[in-house]
């Protein structure tokens, strides 16, 4: 989401968005530093085509493909290979439509270091959805958050960060329109300027993609996930 000296692997298994085709959503980062290769697997025993959207952070679509797979079969598409200009918002919402049911994977690069994220299953619930992370904002560690509204409907919500005590050290509301996407950085955008540490919760009225990079004291990622909220 940010210039990162890192590679990025993002196992997103995704569930249907409650339309007639499957719809998965995943995040993307195409910024200037950054490269996105999304790897599209047929778990299905028979042929079909998936359709890969390409948003940026303000909602837009920027690019669309289509994918043909043979029964069990997988495809790699380089998403900076899509696009005829990289900045900076060429990053968020990624969304693939297809009866088949799949097996995604995004990896995102940019120098030959790993970071392996951990990802729960989208939902298509139409209710408030509460989700709930560590962050951190101190001189060792920083923690960059992500909202992205992967529904073409509009999402509210409120994120607030607890400190070690339970206090709130800070909040912000947001709206989010379709496809768009927000970066939060935990200390600065929440009106907040000293080293806290604790509980981040966001309570939305639909599911958001929860994206969480986690940095070093030097400013280096170290780790990134992204959540979204299980079925319930």
């Amino acid at each position: 989401m940010r210039t990162v000296a890192c590679w990025t692997l993002l196992w997103m298994l995704a569930v249907p968005l409650a339309v007639a085709a499957n719809t998965y959503s995943a995040y993307h980062d195409s910024t200037a530093q950054t490269s996105t290769a999304l790897v599209v697997s047929n778990a299905g025993g028979e042929a079909g085509t998936a359709t890969c959207s390409v948003y940026d952070a303000d909602g837009s679509l920027i690019v669309a493909t289509s994918v043909a797979l043979a029964a069990h079969a997988s495809q790699v598409v380089f998403v900076d290979d899509l696009l005829l200009e990289r900045g900076a918002t060429t990053w968020g919402l990624l969304r693939l439509e297809s009866p088949m049911d799949l097996a995604i994977a995004v990896w995102i690069s940019a120098s030959g270091v790993w970071v392996v994220a951990e990802n729960l299953e989208p939902t298509g619930a139409d209710r408030p959805i509460v989700q709930i992370a560590n962050y951190a904002s101190t001189p060792n560690r920083t923690t960059g958050i992500g909202l992205v509204n992967p529904f073409d409907r509009g999402i509210t919500g409120t994120l607030v960060l607890y400190d070690a005590q339970g206090a709130i050290a800070g909040s912000t509301e947001f709206e989010l329109e379709p496809r768009v996407a927000r970066y939060v950085r935990s200390a600065s955008d929440v009106g907040q300027e000293e080293a806290f540490w604790g509980l981040l919760v966001v309570d939305a009225s639909a599911p958001v993609l929860l994206v969480l990079e986690y940095y070093d004291g030097g400013g280096a990622l170290i780790d990134v996930d992204v959540l979204s909220a299980g079925a319930g």
